[in-house]
């Protein structure tokens, strides 16, 4: 998982600056087409005398995938016209797919085991190479109705956590994208070196949590339901947890334009503080009550996802004037990659030290931290 989060990184900064120098079409279609030669490797890893580590897979994988970031990010903002309000739902929902793709993945884990075993090479085989179809399809349907994504207004879409209706009016125009001075423009445009360090240190903390609290996944879910025997049994918990948060995703769609992202963004952090709290607190007692653990963790999910999950994602894409907004996005992005690698490497030791309720406490103060920086976004 380090390699894959370490190729994300580089990913997504690359991603960026691709977006902004060869345009946003050119850039998905590279690293779309890298994404999907690395989940094809993947899968044939170790076979026909091919000795290529999984690691050096999983590295490329994130690179791809990384770099789908900001530039996926960025032509949802600039795809609609029609008002800013369905600006910001339009990069919700782009980014709610990602919800679909978690169950997906588990959906068919479950099938390929349940029907070619778990003691199958076969069955981690396909669920690898599964992952190399849906950016076949992408591609294909890009170059089918390709478009002019670059036909947009140039000025930023949201100020100071407002989305602006003025700039329906602006009818679009064809912009050549070149290499910009990223200094420069922090240099010229005011409040935007502000901007950057509070999105992006937002994504940070965000991921920290996230991530570190995905590892804590087995613990609860085998307090919930008994330690997992089987592939099956843990392909079924993590099913059960996707089921309960994706739903967050299509709330902060619908609720985009009668809440701003900053409040959406603002009120998901402090639930999630309140609910770290409380498994903190009371985490020997919950031990002995499934469903309420079961329940209290899947909300951390869904209120992650009806909140920063969500907003940190899209926030970028419709702060940023266009000059620089994939670059701007992808650093934004790689700080939020930063944060899930510090908490991939820090959260077990971290719980082996001071105990499973200590690490959710400190769950909660990093919250409230997030929550207090999303108000000066």
């Amino acid at each position: 998982s380090s390699a894959l989060i370490a190729g994300m990184i580089i990913g997504q900064l690359g991603g960026g600056l691709l977006g902004d120098w060869l345009g946003r079409h050119m850039a998905m279609a590279v690293v779309m087409s890298l994404q999907v030669a690395a989940a094809f490797w993947s899968a044939w890893v170790g076979l026909l005398g091919v000795s290529e580590s999984f690691a050096s897979c999983r590295f490329l994988l994130g690179v791809g995938c990384g770099g789908v970031y900001p530039i996926a990010a960025t032509i949802s903002a600039e795809s609609c016209t029609t008002s800013s309000e369905n600006r910001g739902k339009l990069v919700a929902l782009t980014f709610s797919m990602q919800g679909v793709g978690y169950l997906t993945m588990n959906l068919v884990a479950y099938a390929l085991v349940s029907v070619l075993g778990e003691e199958s090479d076969l069955a981690w085989r396909l669920l690898l190479g599964f992952g190399s179809l849906p950016g076949l399809a992408l591609i294909g349907i890009r170059l089918y109705f390709r478009r002019a994504y670059d036909e947009v207004n140039g000025d930023a879409l949201l100020k100071d956590g407002l989305i602006q209706h003025q700039h329906e009016k602006k009818q679009p125009k064809r912009v050549r994208l070149a290499p910009t001075s990223l200094l420069q423009q922090i240099q010229s445009e005011p409040h935007l070196f502000r901007k950057i360090l509070g999105t992006a240190l937002c994504w940070l903390l965000f991921d920290v949590l996230f991530y570190g609290n995905a590892l804590f996944q087995p613990v609860v879910l085998s307090s919930a339901f008994g330690s997992a025997e089987t592939i099956l049994t843990t392909v079924r918990d993590s099913t059960i947890i996707s089921i309960m948060a994706l739903p967050g995703y299509f709330v902060s769609v619908a609720m985009l334009g009668k809440q701003s992202p900053k409040r959406i963004q603002l009120q998901g952090f402090l639930v999630m503080a309140v609910l770290y709290a409380i498994i903190g607190f009371r985490f020997s007692a919950l031990s002995s009550k499934r469903l309420e653990l079961l329940t209290l963790y899947g909300l951390t999910f869904f209120f992650s996802n009806y909140g920063p999950n969500t907003t940190t994602f899209m926030l970028p894409s419709i702060t940023f004037s266009r000059p620089c907004r994939s670059t701007l996005n992808g650093i934004c992005a790689a700080s939020g990659k930063v944060g899930a690698l510090f908490g991939s490497i820090v959260f077990l030791p971290l719980a082996q030290w001071l105990g499973n309720d200590k690490v959710m406490l400190a769950c909660a103060v990093v919250s409230l931290v997030a929550a207090a920086m999303t108000m000066f976004l």
